[in-house]
């Protein structure tokens, strides 16, 4: 689930900042026949028929203009200026064209324009039918591909019969891009009877068979998008209005639907709610299992015990004291199902939020100051069963200075709520340092609170909320306002053969300091979704030492430290043994030693496990004096990382470079195929494309960088399938012949290799039909030495293009238990 731009102003239904006054309202009177105007044009060498324009809210108002010098046909163009991040007139560019009296556009099936950029660049939305009012039929695209060549682009309309009197003729909202402006324009504006545009398909709910069981009461939106083929060959998805679409319920005694596509439970039983787009049957359906029961808390929540004036207290929704002025507790921001009310119990007023994905709480008008405080409360009571899976995320937005959202110094970190601190059908508090929210770098501005839940709590009751002065006190974590949402994995390995720095899971031998006085960096303690983290911004290096307690470590046979950052290019691990003397820098003992081990272009924004073995300090003539360990990193000085689990462990099964099931004691071969026939995913022979991840969301696997000797390696633990992406950076492999791989397990008794190519329109969607993909499978591949793959791609015969590759899949057996080290992972002539 994605929800980090659901405060992105293209929450179009929502306030506008208009230039001009307009009516919002549709009037009874508007829906008796009339004859309205059928012209199609919007801008044909200027504005026609009445059309007028309105800015959005928090856009910058003089973004649009008329432009005489750059055009596509005629002698004008409609140009927008969309500015740079933090640009005090507005964070980006948006508004509407709109007219004061409809037209109808019933004859028409798609708006059409062209469109050129002063570079490439992806338009956020781009579409019709907003008119300052209901925005009934409200149809976009988004991501639009722009750059500097003209092109002709298709808005399809998902039902044209409906636009009889419609008023909004084109809208757009776009935001910088890396933080940087630019320029786009529009010409030859118009609605247009397109013959080859074709629908595909059309879906609500994501195309999916969506089953609920709730109380009587429940709502849901049907959200939709439709699918059609253009002129050009290529297929576009159109994001349609709930309105466009025709419901049916198949028992409106158990839930109706309106036209608006708002299904309401109103008793017990089964219901089944479709669709059809334009007379054609739509993919997708929700059935209701309705309980005929609204479960809520019996009691209230407990009442706060703090005093409002000396503990600071902030309250965003409490009875027990006074509330800042909040702008709302749910934004119903747009892909957003949850659904609100506040109701009493026991005489108190409580929200409640049903169909929870996501919700916002939002208080910019004023912000609030919360520096002067350090925790936040909040109670919360769900009705819904709790397992391991279930959570409950807390958001803090902090607007910084500027008090605009996407102004350039917006913050924001989160906590997470699990079992078995999330119960059922009991209220809980939840009382948090400030400082828990780790990425938090100011709070003099906070504007948003956000609550996420994924499926399970469904419905969540929650009340006194509110920021305080307590005991403990804490900052607002400091650094880039960049960091992890989740914390490090667990270590497995035996606690009987760990000797522990700093890690949860074990107990910790004394470490004098985790910032020695030499160090060139800032540090904190902080928590990162409940788990206690190390973090240094401004990272050049830092000691950390345990000069007073020296460990000695020579029956261990392996480091370990998990690191995140999102800035890192590089990543130094140094030991730092004192010698026999136990004195560091003794002149007249010289028996101190150290040595370091680099690690370059470690994945960034995810943890990365470091697993080295010893014997790669190879300057390290001493284990039983560890006195200090040095971590540094690159760019010097710009770096915010944070470590957990830092630990010595002892692999039983001996040496090598594994890391705890006897792994490959030697490095995988050296490439020699020349660098200007490779394109290279991994390799320390050749220069890296940017890689995303080595690891999906999706994946089943566990994974670290490792070294083995001297040489980095990626490891995969527990492999069943591992998704590695350059989704963001496609490549274009149609100059290649092979893939290379070097691949070094003990225990597999298969391995796989798949491909997988977005197509021309660079989408991984399925439905879109341009996909293509293709595996390779080795059974029975050798054991316990490194493997060569040099796989011709010809072979992916499923592969029927090869300039949008944008994953790949390994796969091994036996499924979830196998152990594999990949190296040399790339493409050649």
């Amino acid at each position: 689930m994605q929800y980090l731009n659901i405060h992105r102003p293209l929450l179009l239904s929502l306030s506008l900042l208009m230039l001009l006054f307009a009516s919002c309202e549709r009037d009874l009177e508007e829906l008796q026949p009339a004859t309205f105007p059928t012209d199609g044009d919007v801008f044909i060498d200027g504005f026609t028929g009445g059309l007028q324009y309105a800015v959005f809210a928090g856009a910058k108002p003089t973004a649009f203009d008329v432009d005489t010098e750059t055009k596509y046909k005629g002698t004008t163009s409609m140009k927008f200026s969309v500015p740079d991040a933090g640009d005090a007139l507005g964070s980006y560019a948006g508004g509407t064209f709109f007219l004061e009296s409809g037209r109808d556009l019933s004859g028409y099936n798609a708006l059409t324009f062209w469109a050129k950029a002063t570079k490439a660049a992806n338009i956020d939305v781009l579409g019709f039918a907003n008119d300052l009012g209901a925005n009934v039929y409200q149809t976009s695209i988004s991501g639009v591909p722009v750059n500097t060549d003209w092109k002709k682009y298709y808005i399809p309309i998902p039902d044209p019969a409906k636009l009889t009197m419609e008023k909004g003729m084109l809208y757009f909202s776009e935001a910088p891009e890396n933080d940087r402006g630019y320029t786009f324009w529009l010409d030859e504006v118009k609605f247009e009877n397109v013959g080859t545009v074709v629908k595909l398909s059309s879906l609500i709910f994501g195309g999916e068979d969506r089953q609920e069981s709730v109380e009587s009461g429940a709502t849901f939106t049907a959200t939709g998008t439709a699918i059609y083929n253009l002129p050009d060959g290529t297929n576009q998805i159109v994001t349609v209005s709930s309105s466009s679409f025709a419901y049916t319920s198949s028992n409106p005694d158990v839930a109706t639907v309106s036209e608006a596509g708002v299904v309401t439970v109103v008793g017990e039983g089964t219901a089944v709610i479709t669709a059809t787009l334009g007379g054609d049957e739509v993919v997708g359906s929700l059935t209701i299992g309705g309980s005929g029961i609204a479960i809520r808390p019996s009691t209230a929540a407990p009442t706060p015990d703090k005093d409002a004036t000396a503990d600071n207290v902030i309250s965003i929704f409490s009875d027990q004291y006074e509330d800042e002025t909040i702008d709302f507790y749910n934004g119903f921001w747009t892909d957003s199902d949850t659904q609100s009310e506040i109701i009493q119990v026991s005489g108190d007023d409580i929200i409640r939020y049903s169909q929870l994905n996501f919700v916002g709480t939002e208080f910019k008008n004023p912000t609030i100051d919360a520096t002067g405080v350090n925790r936040m409360h909040i109670d919360i009571w769900t009705p819904d069963d709790i397992d391991e899976q279930a959570d409950f995320t807390v958001k803090l937005v902090d607007f910084g200075s500027n008090n605009q959202f996407g102004g350039g110094d917006d913050a924001e970190a989160s906590i997470i709520v699990k079992a078995p601190t999330l119960k059922s059908r009991e209220w809980i508090s939840v009382d948090v340092p400030l400082a828990d929210f780790s990425g938090l770098s100011s709070r003099a501005n906070l504007a948003q609170i956000v609550y996420v839940a994924d499926g399970i709590p469904n419905t969540v009751f929650v009340d006194n909320v509110y920021f305080y002065s307590g005991e403990d006190g804490g900052g607002g974590g400091g650094g880039d306002g960049t960091a992890p949402n989740m914390a490090a994995p667990t270590p497995t390995k035996d606690a009987a053969q760990v000797i522990s720095l700093f890690s949860e899971a074990y107990e910790d031998v004394p470490v004098d300091n985790w910032r020695a006085g030499f160090s060139e960096a800032d540090f904190s303690d902080v928590m990162v979704a409940g788990d206690a983290a190390k973090r240094y911004d401004n990272l050049d290096f830092v000691g950390i030492e345990t000069i007073m307690n020296q460990i000695d470590v020579t029956e261990m046979t392996h480091f370990s430290i998990d690191v995140w950052s999102a800035g890192f290019t590089s990543f130094i691990v140094k030991l730092v043994d004192a010698g026999a003397d136990r004195i560091l820098g003794n002149d007249n003992v010289a028996d101190d030693t150290e040595s370091f081990v680099i690690f370059d272009t470690p994945a960034q924004a995810q943890w990365v496990t470091l697993d080295i073995p010893l014997g790669d300090f190879a300057s390290l003539m001493g284990l039983k004096n560890i006195a200090q360990l040095i971590v540094e990193a690159t760019p010097r000085g710009e770096v915010t990382a944070f470590i957990d689990n830092v630990y010595f462990y002892k692999d039983e099964g001996g040496g090598g470079g594994g890391g705890g099931d006897g792994g490959p004691s030697t490095a995988a071969p050296t490439p020699t195929t020349p660098t200007t026939d490779v394109i290279s995913l991994f390799s320390d022979a050749y220069d890296d494309v940017a890689v995303e991840t080595w690891r999906t969301d999706w994946s089943t696997a566990e994974f670290s960088d490792v070294m083995v000797a001297g040489d980095a390696v990626k490891k995969y633990s527990a492999l069943d399938f591992v998704g590695i992406t350059t989704e963001a950076n496609q490549l274009d492999l149609s100059e290649m012949t092979h893939i290379r791989l070097d691949v070094w397990s003990a225990d597999f008794t298969s391995f796989s290799v798949k491909l997988v190519d977005f197509g021309a329109n660079g989408i991984g969607e399925q439905t879109l039909g341009d996909d293509a993909e293709h595996q390779i499978d080795f059974a029975m591949p050798a054991t316990g030495e490194w493997i060569s793959y040099d796989i011709p791609l010809s072979d992916f015969t499923g592969l029927t293009t090869k300039k949008n590759i944008a994953q790949y899949i390994l796969v091994a057996k036996p499924a979830g238990a196998a152990t594999v080290y990949i190296d040399n992972m790339y493409f050649r002539k």
